[in-house]
């Protein structure tokens, strides 16, 4: 499993907490371009399954489920790192494509999706920099 993912979507999550009465819970916005480090923390609770402490940008900590963790990844709300360079050659692909074929409306198409991709991987390196200093 990948340590760091990229969120490519705003969304909300609903944090649960454990105690009896659930006093801790609420929804956490998640923004796009937020990094989500997996930590080497993790928990089985009875009847609702494993949880993993993640750190979101590496400010606020809770734990998230790793069923909701394979949801949001299935969904492509987030990616890793690997994801991220996948789509940048596929994108670099279709920019070629577009070029050899003279489609100037696919080119600038794919051209500011290859703008905004790249941005997100230049965040999630600059974070994994960061966090191993």
């Amino acid at each position: 499993m990948y340590r760091h993912f990229i969120v490519k979507e705003t969304f909300k999550h609903r944090k649960e907490c454990f105690c009896p009465n659930q006093a801790h819970a609420h929804e956490v916005p998640i923004h796009e371009g937020d990094v989500i480090e997996i930590i080497n923390d993790r928990r089985y609770i009875v009847d609702k399954g494993w949880y993993f402490l993640i750190s979101l940008n590496n400010l606020y900590d809770f734990y998230l489920s790793l069923e909701e963790l394979e949801y949001y990844y299935a969904k492509g709300v987030i990616e890793s790192i690997a994801d991220v360079e996948l789509s940048l050659n596929y994108i670099q692909f279709k920019i070629d494509e577009a070029l050899d074929t003279g489609d100037e409306e696919l080119f600038c198409h794919f051209t500011q999706k290859y703008i905004e991709t790249r941005a997100l991987m230049l965040k999630i390196e600059n974070y994994v920099q960061k966090v191993a200093l």
